[in-house]
């Protein structure tokens, strides 16, 4: 393993910290309340004590078969893998993450359109690409994170946006840590640098310490070292302010690396010897390899062979405890195991849908059979039914349609009645215009007193002679045409009385000068009258007769 590795992996390994969100726990029993409680306790203690942060975990995990939140058993066994990873036990780390891959695609495959399930397969993808990237099967690696951001760009949850982004973020950054590996730096700083501007949004402190972090190594590579102190700096002051120890462990390793480069031995020796007593105190061997292997190296360029002898040899046995041939043969195996077992499910799953296909399909028929007996049954019915209810609307409609000539006729009768009627009052009126005049002329031929009686009479003649007649006529005219009146009145309302007098002397198709002797009134102020009231009806142009306007209403 070389000293640029060990570093890049200790690097994903950081980042791989808590992403799973809060599940909403209104219905969890206790168990799952104390479970999640030890899981929050666990994901804590990650960067700063690893025992500590195992033996919560632990906890959580024995509460297990009293759960039946499937994300919460994820989240558990998650957080156990992410810790025996941290602790340099890829064989146990990978068990529990493949684990939790089967939980979550069983889940997946009955409820794929559920954001928080869609997270967490995202989740475990990420974490089990990391393990592959610590056993340098990049291709592998690189295969989790690309399906993992598949899954994640389907998603379509505005609710959960951040926490989709906060994942992106951590697939670019892996990504980068790939390109890295593979010492392709310029294309592994476009991810990180706009990964960082991505997180400007978002504000992780977590995520902004890794990819400074991430960004000084490329720096370094590339042996721009101002620049890589810079970034390093920046990450090392974040992850003080965090208390993340782990992180700090890393960025030590690195910060001695640059100081390698730059001919500072003495500083690399303190920065190796900080990262390792940190590694120390929270048991995390990845970056205890790294400090072990440079301290090793920084002795041996100084000439402190005895010290460099020693470092070497803590160096060997822990590397050969994590990466013996053995452990990675068993990692193999627990992978293509979990992708037989997945597939098998797969293909019973496919048989069941299937085999359900088929019996729906066999209901269906029967079903379609038994509909067509019965339709062919009926069939004779509804055609005899049919050929009796249209002679029935046969005879209805004639019905119909002498009810409406009758009606019809009764209409046409009353028009006619209320014109003569219209008529006969005008001839009254005549008769009493005649009376008016001829007592008029007589007036003068009478004694005073009697002038005076005379000339109340013509009074009142005059005063009641219309009233008289038009109460009479309307009184008939409502009695034929109750809804005239109502329908005006809504449709015009700003009509005046005699407006609509003019109106229900239209509507029975009287002339001008019929209307006109009725009222008393000149032809000229009758034409004058009809003219105003076509404005007020909104009646435009001459195509439209005044009187076929007013029988419409």
């Amino acid at each position: 393993m070389t000293f640029q590795n060990c570093i890049l992996i200790t690097l994903v390994l950081f980042f791989n910290g808590q992403l799973f969100g809060q599940i909403a726990k209104e219905d969890w029993s206790e168990n799952e309340k104390k479970a999640q409680k030890e899981l929050v306790i666990s994901e804590d203690l990650v960067f700063k004590n690893l025992e500590s942060a195992l033996e919560h975990g632990i906890k959580a995990e024995k509460l297990l078969p009293t759960i039946k939140s499937t994300i919460l058993q994820c989240q558990i066994l998650n957080n156990l893998g992410e810790i025996y990873m941290a602790k340099g036990n890829l064989s146990e780390s990978m068990q529990y993450l493949l684990q939790s891959k089967s939980l979550i695609e069983t889940a997946y495959l009955e409820n794929s359109n559920d954001a928080e399930i869609v997270l967490a397969k995202a989740d475990v993808l990420i974490k089990i690409g990391t393990l592959n990237l610590q056993l340098k099967n990049y291709n592998q690696s690189l295969s989790y994170y690309e399906e993992a951001l598949l899954v994640i760009k389907k998603l379509n949850a505005p609710s959960l946006l951040k926490k989709i982004e906060l994942r992106e973020l951590k697939i670019y950054n892996n990504i980068a840590a790939v390109l890295m590996q593979e010492k392709e730096f310029e294309s592994a700083l476009v991810y990180l640098q706009n990964a960082l501007k991505s997180n400007n949004s978002i504000g992780n402190a977590s995520i902004e310490s890794t990819l400074y972090n991430n960004i000084g190594i490329c720096y370094l590579e590339k042996k721009e070292h101002d620049l890589a102190s810079h970034y390093l700096q920046k990450s090392l002051a974040l992850r003080k302010k965090s208390n993340d120890k782990q992180g700090q462990a890393q960025v030590y390793n690195n910060i001695g690396k640059n100081e390698i480069y730059n001919g500072n031995f003495d500083d690399a020796k303190v920065h190796f010897i900080k990262a390792l007593q940190l590694s120390q105190e929270i048991g995390s061997k990845q970056s205890a390899l790294v400090s072990l292997e440079s301290l090793y190296s920084v002795n041996d360029t100084l000439g402190n062979y005895k010290e460099a002898l020693h470092y070497f040899r803590d160096f060997k046995i822990l590397n050969d405890s994590l990466f013996n041939t053995e452990s990675r043969t068993a990692i193999i195996n627990l992978e293509a195991s979990h992708k037989l077992e997945i597939e098998k499910k797969h293909n019973e799953a496919i048989r069941l849908k299937s085999q359900i296909r088929n019996y729906i399909l066999f209901g269906f028929l029967l079903l379609l059979l038994v509909i067509s007996i019965f339709v062919l049954l009926s069939m004779r019915t509804r055609m005899k039914n049919s050929q009796l209810k249209q002679e029935k609307l046969e005879l209805e409609q004639e019905n119909l349609n002498l009810e409406h000539r009758t009606l019809y006729e009764n209409l046409d009768f009353k028009d006619r009645e209320l014109t003569a009627n219209a008529l006969y009052l005008l001839k009254n009126n005549e008769l009493i215009l005649r009376i008016t005049e001829d007592l008029t002329k007589a007036k003068a031929s009478f004694s005073k007193e009697n002038q005076i009686l005379i000339q109340e009479i013509l009074h009142d003649l005059r005063d009641n002679q219309n009233n008289s007649m038009w109460n009479e006529f309307e009184a008939h005219f409502t009695k034929v045409h109750t809804n005239f009146y109502p329908a005006l009145q809504e449709k015009f309302p700003n009509l005046t009385s005699n407006e609509k007098k003019l109106c229900a002397f239209l509507r029975l198709n009287m002339s001008t000068k019929d209307i006109s002797a009725i009222t008393q009134q000149s032809i000229n102020s009758i034409t004058v009258a009809r003219s105003r009231l076509r404005k007020k009806l909104n009646i435009e142009g001459e195509d439209i007769h005044l009187i076929n306007f007013l029988m419409k209403i």
